[in-house]
């Protein structure tokens, strides 16, 4: 179900109609977080405990998705997962809509997690774009990764500490995006989603962002370096190049990997192997009914279009756009059949 999730930025509207809500509306609430084991790190004022954890129903009772991770992580997860990380799905599913633009942020590595949060998880991500829309007074639907030439460490704290937006965006790669396009955020690049994009992200399971931008937005000069000082942070952000061979990588099209339109269905890989270290997304077409792809494996799944049914040891549910589902690791064998697409999100295993 829904799993609403304050931002410093403004949205939601899309994912209203998505899920089909009675009054879409634009909201401080612009992310639905799915199959979430991973609390929001909001401002206290501005949020409450065990926002971001999704819930689900066990025997008619619901369940907070972590507590039952706690309780059986083999049985969610999947035993490969807990092995290499312990108790976790290593894995975060947003469906994000921005009304207005986001803040230009970034990620750390997992080197950097690990020193300065004392966290396995960095924060790469990913974007498949699911729709766009004109927002009045805003450019046409965009997005801002990294930078077109290097930045000396020097300049870039000026930007920040001057709020320098203009300049800092001026500096960065702008790309036009549509409805199908991917792209893959490695960690550090600055980044920021345009006005008017509404995408499901993939990312590891952290809520760990450095905010260059905060003038205009609800966020605190201490809130925007996480309480470290830029001394530190700093380091977080990568200062190289983004070129235009770079950008062919990062913003790739889908692969064609499995099945084929005879056999009733297909698959796409979204993001390529750049992903392979993170976490893996997969187009999935049906129009007749397939075997379940990704078994003995945690996914999150976001049906995209049609409708369909996916038939379990457990039970049969009823599958149409707007839904959203996961699959646990030690789920029986999975049918999907109908005339739909799905977004099936997973943790690596690289």
């Amino acid at each position: 179900g829904p799993n609403r999730v304050y931002r410093s930025y403004r949205g939601g509207e899309r994912i209203d109609r998505f899920r089909c809500a009675p009054t879409p509306q634009d909201t401080d609430f612009p992310e639905d977080w799915i199959g979430s084991v991973t609390a929001a790190a909001n401002p206290s004022d501005r949020s409450y405990q065990g926002e971001g954890l999704s819930r689900v129903e066990v025997g008619g009772t619901s369940v907070v998705l972590a507590d039952l991770l706690r309780d059986r992580p083999e049985d969610v997860a999947g035993r490969e997962i807990v092995e290499r990380y312990g108790v976790t799905t290593a894995l975060l599913v947003k469906l994000l809509d921005a009304g207005s633009r986001l803040p230009l942020h970034a990620h750390p590595s997992r080197d950097l997690a690990r020193r300065i949060f004392d966290s396995r998880f960095g924060k790469a991500e990913a974007w498949a774009v699911l729709a766009t829309r004109q927002i009045e007074g805003a450019l046409s639907p965009r997005v801002w990764l990294g930078f077109r030439e290097d930045v000396s460490r020097e300049q870039l704290r000026a930007w920040i500490e001057a709020q320098d937006i203009e300049a800092m965006r001026g500096a960065m790669n702008e790309i036009e995006v549509r409805p199908g396009d991917a792209v893959f955020v490695r960690p550090g690049l600055l980044h920021a989603t345009g006005a008017g994009v509404f995408l499901v992200e993939a990312q590891e399971p952290t809520d760990l962002s450095i905010h260059a931008e905060y003038q205009g937005y609800p966020i605190t000069p201490r809130e925007a370096h996480m309480s470290r000082g830029w001394d530190t942070m700093l380091d977080v952000i990568d200062r190289g190049v983004v070129d235009a061979d770079d950008l062919a990588v990062l913003c790739a099209r889908p692969r064609r990997i499995g099945g084929n339109e005879t056999e009733g269905w297909y698959e796409e890989d979204v993001w390529g192997p750049q992903s392979d270290p993170y976490f893996k997304a997969f187009r999935l077409v049906v129009d007749g009914q397939v075997a379940w792809p990704h078994s003995g494996r945690y996914t999150v799944n976001i049906v995209t279009a049609g409708s369909g049914i996916a038939t379990t040891a457990h039970g049969a549910l009823e599958l149409d756009a707007g839904d959203t589902f996961a699959v646990l690791g030690n789920t029986a064998a999975t049918t999907i059949s109908g005339d739909l697409e799905m977004l099936v999100t997973a943790p690596s295993f690289a």
